[in-house]
């Protein structure tokens, strides 16, 4: 710009010194003002903007440590709506299962959510309404149990495969927007859980989602509880490793999350057996390590999926004996009040479960998981 104006004021001495010959001044066209370039990025590489809203307080909050000391033993609702489509892996849910579960002393339930065929692939990713209604219906329907609920993304495996993806991660952004926002009101005693089993992402990526996420459900609700776990398939080293970040350190709604299926070749795959002393003190050996990483970080810690299968589903031959998956979940269960961990059971209608839905009967499981 200097440039330029030095420039015009050459001019007008070259001309008004009579450098034209005639006495007129010659004509001057000034030259163009170099352009200036926005280093703005592609629209498509824009960040989903959060929406303005007015930030709401649960005025009845719930401490972490008060939730997980009161969830205790609960229950997941599996293979339900974290199917491809409801009623495809399990029975459709049914308002009596949370009657039955609240009636058998479970304390919490978890509803698996897979959103992918339930959400656009285009901007601006709406959710099927129906799809949301039912959501809520099941919350509601828990909620009216007194049972704490968790809530969470359950086998979208497009984001956990691919979050380099601005497209998936606008799209995995707009899918907790739009939770934050449908169950604002709802109860203290719902969670939310943010992404299951993170499975093929970087951990680096993982702390990004986790944060990104959080940041999306406190632009609604200040003070929901909110869960995270570690890298892979959540076992609970990758909870406690360093290379986790806790979302926010200073957040003082979040709780710690892991799975355990230990060892998976007796309570997943049925080729082993399991009961020794050695077997028992490796399992609380697991529990000892969380409640550490608890006390360290001030964040309480569950285990929101535990459990042991009747039988191998890939290779039905490959069968647990039964008074050993007992001894197993009563070990969970044991240990789980010991360190003060909430624990939550695995039923999946099939295999692992307990409930059975379509009899509303229990098996027996169930004496060692409430008592």
């Amino acid at each position: 710009m200097k440039q330029y104006i030095c420039y015009l004021i050459l001019i007008f001495f070259l001309t008004a010194c009579g450098g034209g010959g005639t006495g007129e001044p010659a004509a001057v066209t000034a030259p163009e003002p170099p352009a200036v370039t926005s280093p703005e990025l592609p629209q498509q590489e824009q960040p989903l903007p959060l929406p303005n809203v007015v930030q709401n307080t649960l005025s009845n909050e719930i401490s972490p440590h008060q939730a997980i000391s009161e969830m205790k033993v609960g229950i997941n609702l599996g293979n339900t709506l974290d199917a491809p489509t409801e009623g495809e892996w399990a029975l459709p849910a049914e308002q009596y299962y949370f009657e039955a579960f609240a009636e058998a002393g479970f304390k919490h339930v978890r509803i698996p959510i897979t959103w992918d065929q339930r959400v656009a692939t285009e901007a601006p990713y709406r959710v099927d309404e129906d799809f949301m209604n039912r959501v809520e219906q099941l919350v509601d329907w828990a909620l009216a149990q007194d049972l704490y609920v968790i809530i969470n993304v359950h086998h979208d495996d497009w984001i956990k495969e691919n979050y380099q993806s601005v497209q998936h991660r606008s799209r995995f952004d707009t899918i907790w927007i739009s939770i934050a926002e449908r169950f604002k009101d709802k109860s203290p005693k719902l969670l939310f859980e943010i992404l299951n089993e993170p499975h093929d992402m970087s951990m680096a990526d993982l702390n990004t989602l986790h944060k990104r996420a959080l940041s999306i459900i406190r632009n609604q609700t200040s003070n929901r509880l909110v869960v995270f776990s570690g890298n892979g398939w959540s076992a609970l080293d990758d909870l406690i490793t360093d290379e986790l970040d806790v979302p926010d350190v200073n957040d003082q709604f979040l709780i710690g999350n892991f799975h355990s299926y230990d060892p998976w070749n007796f309570a997943g795959a049925c080729t082993e057996e399991w009961g020794s002393d050695e077997d028992k003190s490796e399992l609380k050996e697991i529990y000892q390590k969380a409640f550490d990483w608890s006390q360290v970080n001030n964040i309480p810690v569950m285990v929101n999926e535990f459990g042991a299968a009747k039988y191998d589903h890939e290779k039905p031959e490959n069968v647990c004996e039964q008074s050993q998956r007992e001894e197993y979940l009563s070990s969970h269960v044991t240990f789980a009040k010991e360190f003060g961990l909430a624990a939550t059971f695995w039923d999946d209608g099939g295999s692992f479960a307990s409930y059975n839905r379509e009899e509303n009967t229990w098996g027996p499981e169930k004496g060692v998981l409430v008592q």
